[in-house]
């Protein structure tokens, strides 16, 4: 089976050296921690140095995982470059949300028959994959898929390197085609065991825990990301005050859910899926799990928690809300208030209309 990852980040390491760690090192290895592997795992960089140390050093993965991988690396700039995928069996996407459609779009005339695409930390990014791709893909067989979550958290101490500190137990997964859930679920439980059948791409893209909590975070500690302060997530940026101010949004959010016709799930039941100790409240799920203790905060105003969970987490929230009548008020003012903040208008970033609200009437319908 040949496995192409798109994206080489902290989240695309970590899964290339997932996979090529499920089996054992051959006796042709020549040395211990050099991994042999059924998987033939291509990893697609969109930063040409990394693809060059990476070829050249390996992938060296800690934590969870230990060893040193070799996965076939390549150099794509997304939406500019060749994402040569036609031969693969599945395509993994581990790029950040904003360039779901540049690798659609690159993706496209070169597809495969019979592929399965996953999106990792979906964001909506199997609407955006189904409005480009579509009717390649159901002319191919080739099912779009997405998930709910990383299933990882890890962090990369060099161009070359990953920790894995952990994996969930449990991420909801999703296809495109509703009808065809059974069989997308079967071929990806394979390779990722820790999935799970969601409702459909509603549920996997809205019910998501990431930008509720990371985006209100964000614009409450604004100031600490633009100084580059050094500070742990859910320490002292997360007062009782915000807490409760992540949990009224979280209303909101699955108020709009509710209305698109698909079951909403609360933020801390998404966060006690992912992990055996169950929690009581939300400040316990966030400031009791050792899993997310010495989690760092930004350090920069060029994160995935600003870039990402305001334009593809919450945005989206605003403007379904609008079309359906939910008022939104506590996630409006965090888009308003960095939007503002940063000279930049949130509002017009994100998912193209025609992915949130043309993909969505055939589930919708459905209800």
């Amino acid at each position: 089976m040949e496995i192409v990852i798109i994206g080489a980040g902290n989240a695309g390491k970590a899964t290339a050296a997932y996979l090529l760690s499920m089996r054992q090192p051959s006796f042709n290895d020549k040395t211990d921690d050099m991994h042999d592997s059924s998987y033939k795992v291509r990893l697609i960089a969109g930063d040409a140095k990394k693809a060059a140390e990476t070829e050249k050093n390996g992938l060296t993965a800690s934590g969870r995982i230990t060893g040193n991988f070799r996965p076939m690396i390549e150099y794509s700039p997304y939406g500019t470059g060749d994402i040569r995928a036609s031969k693969a069996d599945v395509i993994i996407v581990q790029t950040v949300a904003g360039a779901h459609r540049d690798v659609a779009e690159r993706l496209k005339g070169h597809l495969g028959k019979n592929q399965l695409i996953i999106i990792f930390n979906g964001n909506w990014g199997a609407a955006e994959f189904e409005s480009v791709l579509g009717a390649e893909a159901r002319e191919k067989n080739t099912l779009i898929c997405e998930t709910a979550a990383q299933l990882f958290l890890c962090s990369s101490p060099d161009i070359n390197s990953v920790n894995i500190t952990g994996i969930k137990e449990s991420v909801g997964f999703a296809v495109s085609d509703m009808k065809r859930m059974r069989e997308a679920y079967e071929r990806a439980v394979r390779l990722f065991p820790g999935l799970k059948t969601a409702e459909n791409i509603i549920d996997t893209s809205a019910n998501s825990s990431n930008p509720v909590i990371h985006g209100p975070i964000a614009a409450f500690n604004i100031t600490r990301l633009e100084n580059g302060e050094d500070y742990t997530l859910f320490g002292t940026a997360l007062p009782g005050k915000l807490i409760r101010y992540i949990e009224k949004a979280d209303l909101e959010r699955c108020a709009v859910i509710e209305a698109l016709g698909t079951k909403a799930t609360g933020v801390l039941d998404i966060l006690n899926s992912f992990w055996p100790v169950k929690r009581e409240s939300l400040r316990d799920a966030l400031k009791e799990n050792e899993a997310y203790r010495d989690i760092k905060g930004p350090k920069t105003l060029l994160h995935r928690y600003i870039e990402e969970d305001i334009p593809y987490g919450l945005v989206p929230l605003s403007v379904l809300g609008k079309k359906l009548g939910v008022p939104t008020p506590y996630t409006d003012s965090v888009i308003t208030g960095l939007s503002l903040y940063l000279g930049r208008d949130f509002m017009k970033e994100g998912p193209s209309e025609e992915a949130l609200i043309s993909n969505m009437r055939p589930i919708i319908r459905n209800k």
